[in-house]
């Protein structure tokens, strides 16, 4: 289901299938519709190689970042940084399933949010991954081309969604804790 609205574009959709070893991705001039290849290419990609190349088309250069486990300040050159973070990502996890569930353009603000569910299996943890759900919030820059940047990219998750991603086994005792906190 799509609908469009005046400044607002929103999308729910089903998974969208990138092949990660030769994604084929566009240039970001209608990032509402292109934003779920960027997003599998950067993190499904088989090789650094893609990753690097989706980074340098598309973060600028002085792009920051946010994550419950780290941050990259917005400064000239920060986009290295960013493409270290997301090698370090493939390392510890080689295999990454991801689905964009929804995507949520604000055309005035040129802000997309974007519903991922994504299972994470750290490489020598002998326990299953678990599916975790995070939002990202994506702030976009466009240029005299017409075309799109990537300038802020933040991660938001849930205590017991983070935990899954991490040490699924902990998930439970996470989901308890919260509710134990919200007795009255």
């Amino acid at each position: 289901m799509v609908s469009r609205r005046t400044d607002t574009y929103y999308s729910s959709s089903k998974a969208i299938v990138v092949n990660p070893i030769d994604p084929i991705i566009p240039d970001m001039e209608r990032p509402e519709e292109e934003i779920i290849g960027v997003v599998s290419s950067l993190t499904m990609a088989t090789s650094p190689d893609i990753q690097e190349a989706t980074i340098q088309k598309f973060f600028a250069p002085d792009a920051g970042f946010r994550h419950p486990l780290c941050a990259v300040k917005r400064e000239p050159g920060s986009r290295q940084s960013i493409l270290g973070i997301y090698q370090w990502y493939r390392i510890m996890s080689p295999r990454i399933i991801l689905e964009v569930k929804d995507v949520v353009y604000d055309r005035k603000r040129n802000v997309i949010f974007l519903e991922i569910e994504q299972k994470f299996h750290l490489r020598f943890n002998p326990l299953p991954g678990g599916f975790s759900r995070l939002i990202t919030r994506l702030e976009l820059q466009e240029q005299i081309d017409g075309l799109h940047y990537i300038t802020l990219q933040e991660d938001f998750y849930h205590p017991s969604d983070f935990a899954a991603l991490i040490i699924p086994p902990l998930r439970p005792f996470i989901e308890a804790g919260l509710r134990a906190a919200s007795l009255v």
